[in-house]
């Protein structure tokens, strides 16, 4: 039977790996990476390539779910590996593919990494103790347009919990969710159903490509921000549950109002 590794790429590219994740991958004899819950930089893949010195086999949504690929190198090879931006086991797809793995009797272990569920509220400054449920905003399609994610952020916000926002995306279009494009999505949401998530300036947090060299922090009620050029992605969003505490607040108002200019989406840098 095989061990299957589960490593975290962390929040940008192959610079984030931590020397045991490095030790580790180079001892596998298949190496697999995913980039459907989130994206790592371009070139990513072929400078981790020249660092482990064989190839790094690049799996979609689909190929991870069905799980197949994954069992079959198992069954072949004594060591196989998982790259996932972020932290591993943030998705449960992955938790499935750990059990999966463990029910044809292969062993398993993790090597954390830093994710955006830890390190946008961290850099924004607002307190991990007061986070309400997460969601993840998808992009509206046809006759898709779930409430769950804006159900989620009412509840929140009636109890004064922060709301962290993931938003949707996908790689192989070159299609990212921005924080103003979601923020325009709320209120259109919140025009239909009024249950408070979106009122007159109300404070929200743009989190802008965290982990990169030049991450930003936006603060502003959100009408500013659903109208601001907040560049390239990866975005994400905090809508702050009130009142903060006094730290919170001095934290927040070091962070920049919204640039003007119109919201854009876009591809990786």
């Amino acid at each position: 039977m095989g061990e299957l590794c589960f490593v975290g790429l962390g929040l940008r590219d192959e610079r984030d790996l931590s020397l045991r994740a490095l030790e580790t991958l180079r001892g596998c004899h298949r190496v697999f990476l995913e980039e459907y819950t989130s994206r790592s930089t371009p070139g990513t893949v072929e400078r981790l390539e020249a660092l482990l010195g064989r190839p790094v086999e690049l799996l979609d949504r689909a190929a991870v779910e069905a799980e197949t690929p994954i069992l079959s190198a198992l069954a072949a090879q004594e060591k196989v590996a998982l790259v996932v931006v972020g932290e591993p086991f943030a998705a449960t797809t992955h938790v499935s593919l750990r059990l999966a793995a463990q029910d044809h009797g292969h062993r398993w272990r993790v090597l954390h990494n830093a994710s955006i569920l830890t390190a946008g509220p961290s850099l924004a400054g607002l307190s991990l103790y007061k986070f309400g449920r997460t969601c993840s905003l998808p992009t509206p399609h046809e006759n898709y347009r779930p409430r769950s994610p804006y159900e989620v952020l009412a509840q929140n916000t009636r109890a004064g919990s922060h709301s962290l926002v993931l938003l949707d995306l996908d790689p192989g279009a070159s299609r990212y969710l921005s924080a103003p494009e979601a923020l325009r999505l709320l209120a259109s949401l919140e025009a239909e159903w009024h249950e408070g998530v979106l009122f007159p300036g109300r404070r929200v947090v743009a989190l802008v490509r965290v982990g990169s060299d030049d991450p930003q922090v936006v603060v502003g009620p959100w009408e500013e921000v659903s109208r601001a050029d907040l560049g390239p992605p990866l975005h994400a969003l905090i809508l702050p549950g009130e009142p903060l505490h006094f730290i919170e607040e001095d934290a927040l108002s070091r962070w920049p109002r919204a640039p003007p200019g119109p919201p854009v989406g876009g591809a990786l840098p």
